[in-house]
């Protein structure tokens, strides 16, 4: 019986019991079959057959009706997928085929699903660089039991890659021949594309932010916080990333001025700005200046400052040396000894010459500038002009072109010009190079044609030949340098190297030769047996035709003596003309070494400062008279000197004042042992002019750094001192302290009297009238201030101005001056008198603001007087300390018609380049040069210099002081224009002035207006 059998059978019995609960199951083998029994089995298996019919025709009925369903929901799947917009796919396994693509495939790699079908499709189309590594994961996942996906490429029919994704499941059925892939492909390109074009965007920003060359900053509007920074930012201020994020500038220390972070914060969040200047700090602590740039943005809803900061170190550097250089082309331009002027190409237009211009064409700069080479005639043939043009254009430069010019005297002068093209204010312009060879031609054509010129001339001559060997010397050259003939023919130039002093000189001079064919200069040398001298010296080529050297002529002058006198020169600017002691300038300098030297530790002691003061000095002056007073002011100095070291120095303060400096002593006793020293001095009667006096001396002593560790302090405390001395019986000396209450209380007492004085009209005016000396005819007078003390008498300038400097009272006491001046002039001229041009001395402190503008100008309406008719003396310590305010001040007094004047001319030590740009009028040379006058040549010297530079700068000279026939006699001779002094008039009260000076007008003029 077989199992199916034997199934039916068991179905069958259990049907039939299974009415029975208790009748067990009687095994096969041991049933007996009845007829009954066999009826009833095959009833049963009757039975069981029906069942099993009705069970498989149901069963066939739901296999049909779920096969129905399966195909509809294939069919509904399929066209499902096939309608999305990606390709469906199966693929066998390890193969790699596919063997079945959806109908977008086609859409996809624009190839036909059959060709997707074909073996090695899918390896042929992947893209190289993507190959291995999708064969690798297609592989992996036969052996996984979830999916994946991943992108790669696939090479479409014209071979472009196309980015897909793919989703890949395994499946494993007894349908096919082993495990198989299927999933879908899904075409990304296009967000792929935007996906490089997005990493594009931000590479490109990233790389602008981290490399652009400023520090980029993107910081929170409201505090400041560091939200972002480039790496410039971190390169720059010295602070990584990490740690400036999060962190204001304030907090980083970024900032040159530290409480600068909150304003500029606030600056920058209230308009956009745009290179705003400001001082930086990096973490090392060095400074930089950088421009900032800054614009407000929203950024993710929030407040957003992006910032740009650039370093402008480098071009403030630039800008410097732009500067300096335009300062060193302009001091080469006007100090060279070559004429050199800048022309405009176009007509030869003159826009700027030097000296040396000058010296050869004769023509000022104030004559040349605004005219051209052609107007002034300078060219002797106007084709040389038309050739340097055409040389320039073709060559880009004009080298030692000779030509022949025309002076303003119609001499013609020989000179090698080089020409470079220049632009001026977007104009195409020429400087040019005129070098006067006129004297070197000259000088050529003599050594080719007469030696005897060669033989007799005063300045040193020697010839070398092309290679340096001499060959020819003349006598000046032997007498200068020591040097015999003999001993120099046919040896080399480089022998005499040696008693050159500036040994840089020979390769200047070597560089010159080579580049410009000349060199001329001053140089330092030694004569054969040691001795130093001074030589200018001129050194030339002389070329062949063809241009190559024939030899070397050296002219040289023996400009020792001229050194000299320039020295002497300069020891006059630093030296007291009348006592040869150094003068305040050169004295407070030595005191500043002094100060220096004890603040570095150079002297362990203390210094002293004496300030020493004639006792009754001016009642001598006064009574024996100036000259008597200058000799006593000399034996004084001589004395003074003789009892000091040489490292002290006794300088003259001015007036019968002298000063010491004492450095380096042990201690205070010292200075008082040097005091004493000083004071015996003058112990011992004084012979002067067949006078035997004697004259004792007050000493004041500040000590440093004790009492003050500077140059003004010292003099002052040591001033003070001197005073304390005089107060204290004179002939002594006191130290200076902090309570010179007796000193103090009298200038004290002097400057409220002064101001009682002001205000009760104590204060008076004396005249001295000016004499002009071509005329023979008073052309002016100066105002003098006087002081009727109630109780003091009459008190003198000097007493009083000082001090009203000092306090500022000068201020009130020169509008003063200036209403009585006015006042008498009104008067004069109500009484029918012709006053001439009156002078009032102004303080340099009277020029600070615009208040003696508007002072001078009510006087001037007040009164009804023409401008014309004043003139105001500035000091000319003024002249050397002026400002560009005070200055303005004087073009506005030149402007109303007001004559200006320098007082006190050459005490000082004035800038002549300052000088020349002042609306000046006159110069007032100091009656300490005109006392000397005619016996001391240094002062006629001074004197005549003074007449000469005034002249040469269009103003007129006044020397006052003039007590004598001689002095008078020796300035007409020099070409002074006025004096003033006592052998005219000394000053005379207003009354006696016009009695004496005044006449009559011969009509009365209306004033002019102001």
């Amino acid at each position: 019986m077989n199992a199916a059998v034997r199934a039916g059978l068991f179905s069958a019995l259990a049907l039939l019991g299974s009415g029975c609960s208790s009748v067990g199951t009687p095994r096969i083998g041991d049933l007996q079959f009845t007829q009954v029994g066999v009826l009833l089995l095959s009833c049963g298996l009757l039975l069981a057959a029906h069942g099993l019919n009705q069970l498989r025709r149901r069963a066939n009925s739901e296999r049909q009706q779920a096969l129905t369903l399966l195909n509809q929901q294939e069919h509904r799947y399929r066209t499902l997928v096939e309608n999305l917009h990606v390709v469906t796919w199966e693929m066998s396994l390890p193969s790699l085929r596919f063997i079945y693509v959806s109908p977008h495939a086609r859409d996809l790699l624009g190839f036909e699903a059959h060709h997707w079908l074909a073996a090695g499709f899918l390896e042929d189309r992947l893209h190289p660089a993507d190959r291995g590594r999708v064969t690798a994961l297609l592989h992996q996942q036969a052996s996984s039991s979830g999916s994946q996906s991943f992108d790669f490429r696939l090479l479409n029919n014209n071979g472009t890659p196309c980015w897909v994704r793919a989703i890949i499941n395994s499946v494993s059925n007894e349908e096919y021949e082993a495990v198989a892939l299927n999933g879908l492909l899904v075409d990304i390109q296009e967000q792929k594309s935007n996906e490089m074009a997005l990493r594009t965007s931000e590479q490109k920003f990233s790389s602008v932010f981290h490399n652009c060359p400023d520090s980029i900053v993107l910081a929170n509007a409201h505090d400041g916080t560091l939200l972002s920074v480039n790496r410039t930012f971190e390169e720059q201020f010295g602070f990584s990333a990490a740690e400036a994020l999060g962190k204001t500038s304030t907090q980083l220390g970024t900032w040159a001025q530290q409480d600068a972070g909150p304003a500029l914060l606030e600056q920058l969040n209230r308009e956009t700005q745009s290179n705003l200047e400001v001082r930086f700090k990096r973490r090392d602590g060095s400074e930089f200046t950088g421009l900032i740039s800054s614009r407000s943005v929203e950024l993710n809803q929030q407040h957003i400052l992006v910032v740009v900061i650039r370093d402008i170190s480098a071009l403030k550097v630039t800008q410097q040396q732009l500067e300096l250089s335009e300062q060193k082309f302009s001091s080469a331009f006007h100090a060279s000894p070559d004429g050199l002027l800048i022309t405009r190409r176009s007509d030869g237009m003159l826009l700027d010459v030097n000296d040396g211009f000058t010296r050869i064409t004769g023509y000022s700069r104030q004559a040349a500038l605004g005219k051209s080479t052609l107007d002034l005639g300078l060219w002797s043939d106007t084709a040389d002009r038309e050739r340097m043009i055409q040389l320039l254009r073709s060559q880009g430069t004009v080298r030692d072109m000779l030509s022949t010019v025309t002076d303003i005297h119609g001499n013609q002068r020989q000179v090698e010009i080089s020409t470079e093209a220049v632009v001026v204010n977007g104009e195409d312009c020429m400087l040019s190079i005129a070098r006067d060879v006129t004297e070197r031609l000259k000088m050529e054509g003599s050594l080719r044609q007469a030696a005897t010129v060669f033989e007799n001339t005063n300045e040193g001559v020697i010839i070398t030949d092309s290679e340096g060997m001499i060959l020819a010397i003349n006598k000046a050259f032997a007498r200068i340098t020591g040097h015999p003939e003999s001993q120099l023919l046919g040896q080399p130039l480089s022998m005499l190297s040696d008693y050159t002093e500036d040994k840089h000189l020979i390769r200047e001079v070597a560089h010159s030769l080579r580049d410009d064919g000349q060199w001329q200069g001053e140089a330092w040398n030694r004569r054969r047996n040691g001795e130093l001298y001074a030589a200018w010296i001129n050194i030339s080529q002389v070329l062949n035709v063809d241009g190559s050297l024939n030899h070397l002529v050296a002219v040289f002058s023996d400009i020792t003596p001229l050194k000299h006198t320039q020295a002497r020169l300069d020891h006059q600017a630093h030296h007291d003309p009348l006592t040869d002691l150094p003068n305040r300038t050169l004295f407070e300098a030595r005191l500043r070494e002094a100060l220096n030297a004890q603040q570095q530790g150079k002297y362990q002691g203390v210094g002293a400062l004496l300030f020493i003061d004639l006792d009754r000095f001016k009642q001598i002056n006064d009574s024996l008279g100036h000259p008597v007073g200058d000799i006593l002011l000399k034996s004084a100095s001589q004395r003074l000197c003789g009892v000091l070291r040489d490292i002290d120095t006794v300088a003259r303060h001015g007036g019968d004042e002298f000063i010491v400096l004492l450095p380096n002593l042990h201690s205070d006793e010292d200075a008082a042992s040097v005091a004493d020293k000083l004071l015996a001095v003058f112990r011992k009667p004084f012979l002067a002019a067949g006078h035997e006096f004697f004259v004792s001396a007050s000493i004041g002593i500040s000590l440093f750094p004790t009492d003050a560790s500077d140059v003004n302090s010292l003099i002052k405390h040591a001033d003070a001192a001197m005073y304390r001395a005089k107060n204290q019986g004179r002939n002594r000396y006191a130290f200076y302290t902090r309570d010179l209450t007796a000193n103090a209380h009298q200038r004290m007492e002097m400057e409220n009297d002064m101001r009682r004085g002001l205000e009760r009209g104590e204060f008076t005016l004396y005249y001295q009238p000016k004499f002009d000396l071509h005329a023979q005819q008073l052309n002016g007078m100066e105002a003098l201030v006087r002081w009727q003390h109630p109780q003091r008498g009459m008190v003198e300038p000097d007493q009083f101005i000082p001090l009203a400097e000092e306090t500022g009272l000068i201020v009130e006491l020169g509008k003063h001056i200036l209403e009585l001046a006015c006042l008498q002039l009104a008067e004069w001229r109500t009484q029918h008198l012709a006053p001439p041009r009156m002078a009032i001395n102004v303080s340099g402190m009277q020029l600070i603001g615009n208040k003696l503008v508007s002072d001078i100008r009510r006087a001037l309406e007040t009164h009804d007087i023409p401008a014309s008719l004043l003139e105001l003396e500035i000091t000319e310590d003024f002249v050397m300390n002026q400002n560009r305010e005070a200055i303005h001040l004087l073009d506005i007094f030149s402007k109303m018609g007001i004559h200006l004047s320098i007082d006190d001319f050459g005490t000082g030590y004035s800038s002549l380049a300052y000088l020349k740009e002042m609306p000046l009028d006159t110069l007032k040379i100091d009656r300490s040069f005109v006392s000397g006058l005619p016996e001391n040549h240094h002062d006629a010297a001074i004197s005549q210099t003074i007449i000469v530079l005034a002249h040469n700068l269009g103003m007129s000279v006044v020397a006052e002081g003039v007590e004598n026939a001689a002095q008078q006699a020796l300035l007409t001779e020099q070409g002074c224009d006025t004096v003033q002094g006592y052998h005219i008039s000394p000053p005379l009260p207003a009354e006696e002035f016009s009695q004496r000076f005044l006449q009559r007008a011969p009509s009365q003029r209306p004033s002019q207006p102001v």
